[in-house]
């Protein structure tokens, strides 16, 4: 009996957690597709054919122009362990949030987990509580479901910021890095990094957070140029 009364607490509870969704993805109120940006820090030496197919790059000039590489540059050119490359893919929205479209899709491999995943894998673009809600509340995974495809819901957005369009740039927050730091490197003020970010000021910035960046100037236009072609 007690056992029983037990197991219906303990489902109760589950179902309880289950049910509540936290959100994920970046803010956006837009109702169509547009392209956004990733900074995937590279956790191994590697190449960047290795990267584009990690993400499913299809548009290999995109790729290029977006890491100020030159158009037919070598897909097997080198890619040092911790270097930053940034990935262009297809931003869809939906109730409030963007996040990448279906075509990003990871393939599990034997041994795998969640945690590993996100944190050795994509480099925290995404955390195992978003791959596990993007993919229906998958807690935990085993060798025997290696093979089966996984949605990995890199955040994004199509909005404009204060009237101007953009790129929005998904930057995972490296060690001891500010805010400051990030306003400057990538010319946006903290009061707009601040709003667009939820953030009640600068000292609630976390380590491997994922921060929503709105590109413009050179980087806006090397996408119109690519786009273009």
């Amino acid at each position: 009996m007690l056992s029983k009364f037990l197991f219906c607490i303990l489902l109760f509870f589950f179902l309880t957690i289950s049910s509540v969704k936290s959100k994920i993805g970046f803010d956006c109120k837009s109702i169509s597709k547009c392209q956004s940006l990733a900074g995937y820090v590279s956790p191994n030496a590697t190449t960047l054919s290795e990267i584009a197919t990690l993400f499913k790059v299809t548009d290999i000039n995109y790729f290029l122009g977006a890491n100020s590489l030159p158009i037919g540059t070598s897909l097997t050119k080198s890619v040092a362990a911790m270097e930053t490359i940034r990935i262009p893919f297809a931003c869809s929205c939906k109730n409030g949030s963007g996040i990448a479209d279906d075509t990003t899709m990871y393939k599990v491999q034997a041994g795998d987990s969640l945690d590993h995943i996100a944190r050795n894998i994509f480099s925290m673009l995404v955390t195992y509580q978003d791959i596990a809600e993007a993919n229906g509340y998958i807690i935990h995974l085993h060798t025997d479901v290696a093979g089966q495809f996984l949605s990995i819901p890199i955040p994004c957005s199509c909005d404009n910021v204060d009237g101007i369009q953009v790129v929005h740039y998904a930057h995972v927050v490296s060690p001891n890095q500010t805010l400051e730091m990030i306003g400057k490197e990538f010319g946006v003020s903290g009061k707009t990094l601040l709003t667009l970010n939820h953030l009640g000021d600068a000292r609630s910035l976390q380590y491997e957070s994922v921060l929503d960046v709105p590109l413009r100037g050179w980087l806006l236009l090397v996408v119109h140029f690519i786009d273009s072609i």
